[in-house]
């Protein structure tokens, strides 16, 4: 993983993605780059400059729907669902089938669902595969990696679903898996990464 300099930490706008400001701040400095979080709220920002911030509904019940899930953020006039999917959703098997089965309940209310893996950065290139949204402003850095030794984050934590998951997740981002894989084998220990079991899936799938 590519270690930031002190001008790079002073100058650099745009970190790791995490579900909102607060949860960026809260999780503060990331120890393998030294990097910084940022909040889903303040991508949205560039990326749909035309929706105003207030337009995002944020850990709220769909109304009418007739079930209490909390879509993490949902924009009506663009019929959009965002989902930040954080660790545990690679971890624990009954949060995978949940999702899948939120997933298809979005949909039948016609909605269009975007699905953010932890272990995705918000690149120009993934923003534009990922919302089908140009963005000029130089957004998250692809050359560094998400996936370090320290933060328990790596496909060695994942269960097989999460694994196959996160697999299938990277296959549609093939520069994001290439940065993270060359990151866990750098780190050199099997045990807590998990690269080569990664790796095998990934050419199996």
């Amino acid at each position: 993983m590519r270690k930031m300099n002190k001008k790079e930490k002073r100058t650099t706008k745009w970190g790791y993605v995490r579900e909102t400001r607060e949860n960026a701040v809260k999780a503060g400095i990331d120890e393998d780059t030294g990097l910084h979080r940022t909040g889903l709220e303040d991508y949205l920002k560039v990326i749909f400059p035309e929706i105003p911030e207030q337009e995002w509904i944020h850990d709220k019940p769909i109304e009418g729907s007739g079930r209490r899930i909390r879509p993490d953020y949902r924009c009506e006039s663009l019929k959009l669902i965002i989902e930040f999917d954080g660790v545990q959703h690679y971890q624990l098997p009954d949060k995978i089938l949940k999702d899948a089965k939120n997933q298809v309940f979005y949909e039948q209310l016609g909605y269009k669902v975007v699905r953010i893996p932890y272990f995705i950065q918000l690149t120009n290139d993934v923003v534009r595969e990922m919302f089908g949204r140009v963005v000029c402003e130089k957004l998250f850095d692809p050359q560094i990696g998400t996936m370090g030794p320290h933060g328990r984050n790596s496909p060695a934590y994942c269960c097989y679903e999460g694994l196959k998951r996160m697999v299938s997740e990277f296959k549609k981002y093939p520069q994001q898996y290439e940065v993270n894989q060359k990151l866990l084998k750098e780190a050199d220990d099997e045990f807590l990464t998990g690269a080569t079991l990664l790796e095998r899936m990934y050419s199996e799938m």
